[in-house]
């Protein structure tokens, strides 16, 4: 997924994902590898500060949730952190 595609919410990703990562053969990953390499911004802010962290920022954002949304003892993202969620979400225009 570049960042000059359309706007698309997590569910469509993943649903675009899924399907080419079963299809992908040994030694020819194709789209798959594809759609995840567009996403490595995603990925490194998930290895960065954890996925589960990460999207409870996303959720927030999205006022999907309130706040806080992590169960005690989990900590939210910072606030620089959360800046870097919502940058990465704009960059890869990724929706709710």
């Amino acid at each position: 997924m570049s960042t000059t595609s359309n706007v698309r919410t997590f569910p469509q990703t993943a649903l675009a994902l899924a399907p080419a990562a079963a299809a992908a053969q040994p030694g020819h990953p194709g789209t798959a590898t594809e759609l995840s390499e567009g996403l490595e911004p995603l990925w490194a802010l998930f290895r960065r500060h954890g996925s589960l962290r990460v999207m409870s920022a996303a959720a927030s954002h999205f006022a999907l949730t309130g706040e806080p949304n992590l169960a005690r003892p989990l900590r939210a993202l910072d606030e620089t952190a959360r800046h870097e969620v919502i940058a990465v979400l704009a960059s890869l225009q990724l929706t709710s």
